[in-house]
């Protein structure tokens, strides 16, 4: 699916937000909000013919210096990689690349 990604959805967090009223429970929040949101972008994309890939295992400092936050107030959760798949650039009649 890499070759073919047509968006790259990166879910970032302003922990201090859910920390301040949840205290140490609103870093479990934050990332369960963020497992809902990947959720529905799946569903959403699956719908309309398309993959979608999460990746939870990603270099933080890189993709943080990527989008200009500073990794500890603010830091990226989780990320969604959506394209087509192969199945459905062969029902479309193209061979895959």
């Amino acid at each position: 699916m890499r070759a073919r990604v047509s968006a790259v959805i990166i879910y970032a967090a302003l922990f201090e937000r859910s920390v301040w009223r949840y205290r140490q429970r609103g870093y479990r929040y934050v990332y369960i909000e963020a497992g809902h949101m990947a959720q529905n972008r799946a569903l959403a994309s699956i719908s309309l013919g398309l993959g979608c890939c999460h990746v939870g295992a990603l270099f933080d400092n890189e993709i943080n210096a990527i989008i200009g936050v500073d990794g500890s107030g603010e830091s990226v959760v989780y990320m969604s990689v959506i394209g087509q798949t192969g199945m459905c650039v062969k029902q479309q009649g193209r061979p895959p690349a």
